[in-house]
């Protein structure tokens, strides 16, 4: 069943078009990834999903009043109060109730009073009334899952605990269509998995992107690829849609040069001077007008860009240095008599629990934060 229908979809900033007359059909049950390059508009085509950005042209259809749950690729910025309320908040229809509920139970911790109980036992029969129990079950499986404290003030979190929160309020919604941006950011190998058989068991659509070559073989049932304003589907896995794709590209590339020899062709005859004015016909140059068109229309192929930022006077292989590196933030140790060097060519990786401090000492590493000592 089609939950959403992309039709002659147009849509440019400036003068780079994202869409260009591109058709899509999302369907419930499957699990497609979009693919493109960097700045093809993977993101943009969510938000358009989720009605966030208009068309500038084509149609949209959605199969009645579905309900849409997006994860935007950047954590919340400016959100406040608790992890329980701002993922219950992704369900509104009963989000003030769970929250006054978990609320009630907290405070019944350290106080207990005949006001509060009568106050829960209202708000107990409430949700029982309206199915709430299970989705209170939901939100507390999701939150374990993703290490979530409940009670953390989203104050006080670091942008990857943020990003984990907003995937949760994501996830606990039960839309008919789940929309996720780089879902596995900021999530450890434990958490990837939970989140893959998760999604395998969701029973709505769900459309995402993602870098993760692993995950996406695992969850996706088709592939999406936007490639130059165009929106192809290639059905199967991502091994498949990689040597299909391959193969494309060729084809496209072999007749692009016969177009081209072509053009080159007629271009030559036209400009044969007298020779050609005798014997050249209107409808001939009418096709070679045609020829210019198309060429001129046709988007090529954008090559991979490998980008080697380097500053013309360093000198010597050695790019960083530090010795017994020491720096805490209030009472958390970020590094303690670290030691290490950091010659040019080297890969690292720098791994480790979200808030544990990998963008602080980044920071140090660059200079932009001074260590204690």
């Amino acid at each position: 069943m089609d939950l959403i229908r992309i039709s002659k979809a147009q849509l440019a900033y400036g003068t780079h078009p994202l869409l260009d007359n591109a058709d899509a059909v999302i369907e419930t049950g499957e699990r497609v990834c979009v693919v493109g390059r960097n700045g093809a508009g993977k993101s943009t085509l969510l938000k358009v999903l989720d009605g966030q950005v208009i068309l500038d042209d084509g149609e949209i259809n959605q199969l009645g009043s579905i309900k849409i749950s997006r994860l935007e690729q950047d954590p919340p910025k400016g959100a406040s109060g608790s992890v329980f309320d701002y993922v219950a908040q992704g369900m509104p229809e009963i989000a003030n109730l769970l929250i006054d509920f978990h609320h009630v139970s907290t405070q019944l911790q350290t106080e207990c009073t005949d006001q509060l109980l009568n106050k829960l036992e209202r708000l107990s029969n409430q949700l029982e009334t309206a199915d709430g129990w299970r989705f209170d079950s939901r939100i507390q499986l999701v939150l374990t899952r993703l290490e979530l404290s409940p009670e953390a003030k989203l104050e006080s979190l670091s942008g990857g605990w943020l990003r984990k929160v907003a995937l949760a309020r994501a996830l606990v919604s039960e839309p008919d269509l789940l929309l996720l941006d780089e879902p596995t950011n900021h999530l450890d190998m434990e958490s990837v998995m939970w989140l893959e058989q998760f999604l395998k068991e969701f029973k709505g659509g769900i459309v995402f992107i993602s870098h993760d070559r692993a995950f996406i073989r695992a969850v996706a049932t088709r592939i999406l690829d936007l490639d130059r304003g165009k929106l192809i589907s290639y059905p199967g896995d991502y091994a498949t849609y990689l040597e299909q794709k391959a193969h494309d590209l060729k084809v496209e590339e072999s007749q692009n040069a016969l177009f081209d020899k072509r053009l080159a062709e007629e271009e030559t005859w036209i400009r044969q001077g007298v020779k050609a004015r005798r014997t050249r016909n209107e409808g001939r140059v009418r096709e070679l007008k045609q020829l210019r068109t198309e060429r001129k229309q046709r988007v090529d192929q954008v090559g991979k860009t490998d980008f080697n930022i380097e500053t013309a006077d360093r000198s010597g292989k050695l790019v960083f240095e530090a010795q017994h590196l020491c720096h805490a933030f209030k009472d958390k140790v970020i590094a303690d008599d670290f030691s290490t060097l950091v010659m040019r060519g080297d890969r690292i990786g720098l791994v480790g629990p979200n808030g544990i401090g990998k963008t602080t000492l980044l920071k140090l590493m660059f200079g932009n934060l001074a260590p204690d000592s």
